[in-house]
């Protein structure tokens, strides 16, 4: 019989139709092909723009052309909002004129097989929705005085393009996948249906988005059976289902939104079980164990009614929670301040809400940030916390699962225990390898901190072996009977006998195994000040490079909880799929970054479409 056809991981590439780069990331990413540039080859037109070469400069300039004029006019610098709007605009224009035709370059990645008019709109939906009505004549009033005259359309052209794009745009995150750093509006793309379960991610290579399968089974090709997420997934069904209703204006019936264990994302502590198995009971949803007449619920385990005062409590508590990160009161306290206000609010929100309920994660999302990156207890902790609430919200090979088993990884090899560590750090890279490919830079960099842990695994295994043989050879020494070492030899053969057998689980890549060596008693481990003294400088200096990797840049991995409207999503571990782009920011206002530009006298016919009035690059 004929072996199985090996299943292949499926990618598709997609490019948008135009652009923009958030004002933050102007400075130092290419306006072009948005990578990160350390010299700033700067437009001499604008004294704004910058490019890592003359090639980039030249293939961006068809986006470019018309806001070089503008910028230096410009008492302040647009938002992404403008911008992007500005440039759909100009390149839509160009279209219908069919100076689309005299550029070479104009669709050099840049194809799609839609047109622009032909994507979803929701027009009159927008203009019954008094809120985005007023932010278009917003953005439309700051994109006219902007922009000149005569690159663009009229307003009514104008307000059908900014509806597409309000409706349809992405978000498009760093190459490592750890920081939004623009918007662009894939016209492909966005003719895939949302899932809060989707069954895709996609990533970003600069501007090309690639769509990637979280399981063998998915078929890109048919859009029918293939979804990705609009959204932040760690979110409540309740949450979920409003944000996608205004934003998008419909109701998600998704396979998660009518799962009824996503209801345990809200659940309570039963308040009669024990209090160390913490048993969550939904008290949202249908279930056999509630009684909509009498309006009570009844734990699954103990089979008790829940006092109706203790449920008031704990939405009492979830509702303070959502509030204080949806105002961001807690962004305005000072640091000291907020490390203790959110560790209190935890303890407080834990008496009545399991690791499980989203709004206690939201809790810890936000302690992650301010934790300091040295205390790798604490911080271990804090995801250990999490993990159940993450591994619900996400798909299995999401990398936002990885991110998250990744950073435990690191913290229990900080604290020495090895061995527990190479077991999450390996479930990272079998789902970074999956979604991601092996030559992913997040890949390899899990696949650096792995390969230390299983080399700092070999060592220790071999200095038991040595110690054994060390005992031996002091046994047979003539010393004063009280002067002799007396090892645990049975505790010694243990851990040789574990160590072999998690060597050879982790090299057949089984994580049952792993699980099950891992079960075994162990030495006790030395208390962490000793263990630290015995360090060597180049453990101590390894340790804080993987702690770097994983705490990361405060800049790029800020709480994901304020900013997860704005488009900026990250999941629990700080790191997550760049959702489709929402509009709005938990308080109902943008987030923007203002700059004053540099002022630069220039000639008007610079900015005419002939490439050889190109203006120059200087540093």
């Amino acid at each position: 019989m004929a072996p199985p056809e090996k299943r292949v991981k499926q990618r598709l590439d997609f490019y948008p139709f135009a652009y923009a780069l958030y004002n933050e990331d102007l400075i130092d990413h290419c306006w072009y092909c948005l990578e990160p540039i350390e010299i700033r080859n700067r437009c001499l037109g604008c004294g704004l723009a910058v490019f890592c070469n003359k090639q980039c400069q030249t293939l961006g300039w068809k986006d470019h052309k018309a806001e070089c004029k503008a910028l230096p006019k410009c008492q302040e610098l647009p938002d992404i909002e403008v911008r992007l709007l500005g440039r759909i605009v100009v390149r839509e224009k160009d279209i219908l004129t069919g100076k689309d035709k005299k550029d070479p370059n104009f669709y050099k990645d840049r194809t799609s097989e839609r047109k622009l008019m032909d994507i979803w709109a929701h027009t009159e939906d927008i203009r019954k929705d008094k809120y985005a009505i007023n932010k278009f004549q917003s953005i439309y009033d700051r994109l006219t005085a902007f922009y000149d005259e005569r690159h663009m359309l009229p307003r009514d052209v104008v307000f059908e393009i900014h509806c597409r794009d309000y409706i349809n745009r992405h978000a498009i995150s760093d190459r490592e996948y750890l920081k939004e750093i623009g918007k662009g509006l894939y016209l492909d793309m966005c003719a895939y249906d949302h899932s809060c379960r989707p069954n895709t991610v996609y990533t970003c290579k600069g501007f090309i988005a690639t769509l990637r399968g979280l399981n063998p089974n998915v078929n890109l090709s048919d859009r029918s059976t293939t979804f990705y997420a609009y959204i932040e997934l760690t979110c409540s069904l309740q949450q979920r289902k409003k944000l996608l209703k205004d934003t998008w204006y419909f109701d998600c019936q998704c396979e998660r939104c009518t799962d009824k264990t996503d209801n345990l994302l809200t659940s309570v502590i039963c308040p009669y079980c024990p209090k160390e198995d913490k048993v969550a009971v939904c008290i949202f949803g249908d279930s056999t164990y509630k009684n909509k007449e009498a309006k009570t619920v009844l734990c699954h385990k103990c089979n008790t009614i829940i006092p109706q005062d203790y449920i008031m409590e704990a939405l009492t508590t979830m509702n303070f929670i959502d509030r204080i990160f949806d105002d961001r009161e807690v962004e305005q306290m000072p640091r000291k301040t907020q490390l203790e206000f959110l560790e209190d609010l935890l303890a407080r929100a834990g008496q009545t809400l399991p690791d499980v309920n989203v709004y206690l994660c939201k809790i810890i999302q936000n302690l992650i940030g301010i934790v300091k990156p040295s205390d790798n207890e604490t911080l271990l902790k804090l995801h250990q916390k999490a993990e159940q609430c993450v591994r619900k919200c996400f798909p299995h090979n999401h990398p936002a699962v990885a991110f998250h088993l990744r950073n435990i990884g690191i913290f229990l090899q900080n604290i020495g225990q090895t061995e527990k560590a190479v077991k999450y750090l390996l479930e990272a890279q079998e789902i970074l390898e999956f979604t991601l490919d092996k030559e992913h830079c997040m890949t390899m960099k899990n696949q650096a901190l792995l390969n230390d842990a299983l080399a700092e695994l070999r060592q220790k295994r071999q200095n038991v072996k040595n110690g054994t043989e060390n005992t031996e050879n002091v046994a047979e020494q003539v010393v004063p009977e009280e002067e002799k070492p007396v090892p645990d030899q049975s505790s010694l053969e243990n851990v040789v006998e574990i160590s072999n057998e998690l060597i050879n689980a982790i090299e057949e890549k089984s994580l049952k195994k792993i699980e099950e060596v891992l079960e075994v008693p162990k030495v006790p481990k030395q208390e962490n000040g000793s263990s630290d003294k015995n360090q060597s400088k180049k453990q101590k200096k390894q340790q804080k490079q993987q702690q770097n990797q994983a705490n990361g840049n405060s800049k790029n991995e800020k709480s994901p909880a304020v900013e997860s409207e704005s488009g900026k999503v990250t999941d629990l571990t700080q790191i997550s799929q760049p959702a489709k782009t929402e509009q709005l920011t938990q308080n109902g206002t943008e987030k923007e970054t203002r700059r004053e530009t540099k002022k630069v006298v220039v000639c008007d016919d610079l900015y005419s479409d002939n490439m050889d009035d190109l203006p120059e690059l200087v540093q």
